[in-house]
């Protein structure tokens, strides 16, 4: 009788993975992870993004402020307001100007800071114009301004809003950014005339009033 080969050793193998499965499936998961770590990552681990390069950086972001954004004054006297932007981009903004226009015939923007011009001529960009420089990213510039009340004003006839204070003035903001010229609107500060008397200084028709 022929006998039969004897069984390979390699063969007793499988025993061994059955009987310490949880080693095997720990020895698995290792050599997977080493292989292809995007599929073993642990959940608490956050990948950081790839830090820009130097053409992938963004822009300037410009925004813009006015404190107060309502206020009272007496007819023929100024108020007083504070122009705020920043930088909320990722490069400089360059040329940074703030242009402001009259909100009504009568009634002038000006400032006594040395950085801003008034109107000279038709070929002049705004009533009155703040030159801030450069801007650099997460700073700020700031200028203060006046506005002279000649009439008084109360309510904006021009707005949707129900007994809205007026505009005081209406201003934006210039800058450029590789020579791209760029510009944003700024918040509309809002005024009304704080005399007592304003009743009988109202800048409205006549005709208007109830007899």
């Amino acid at each position: 009788m022929t006998s039969l080969p004897s069984r390979p050793r390699s063969r007793a193998l499988p025993r061994a993975l059955v009987r310490f499965s949880g080693c095997l499936a720990l020895a698995c998961g290792l050599m997977l992870g080493a292989a292809d770590s995007s599929s073993a990552k642990a959940p608490h681990i956050h990948v950081l993004p790839v830090p820009p390069g130097p053409d992938d950086r963004g822009t300037a972001a410009l925004d813009g402020w006015v404190t107060p954004v309502d206020s009272q004054v007496a007819r023929e006297e100024n108020g007083d307001f504070t122009l705020t932007v920043v930088n909320t981009g990722g490069v400089t903004a360059d040329n940074v100007r703030v242009l402001l226009d009259d909100g009504r015939d009568g009634n002038s923007v000006g400032s006594a800071d040395g950085r801003c011009l008034g109107r000279l001529d038709a070929k002049s960009p705004a009533d009155l114009w703040c030159e801030l420089g450069d801007v650099a990213p997460l700073r700020s510039a700031a200028v203060q301004v006046h506005v002279f009340m000649s009439r008084c004003v109360q309510f904006d006839p021009r707005s949707a809003a129900p007994r809205q204070h007026a505009a005081a003035f209406r201003w934006r903001v210039g800058w450029t950014v590789g020579g791209q010229a760029l510009t944003a609107s700024g918040p509309t500060p809002r005024w009304s005339c704080g005399n007592a008397r304003y009743r009988a200084d109202l800048d409205i028709d006549p005709a208007a009033r109830r007899p």
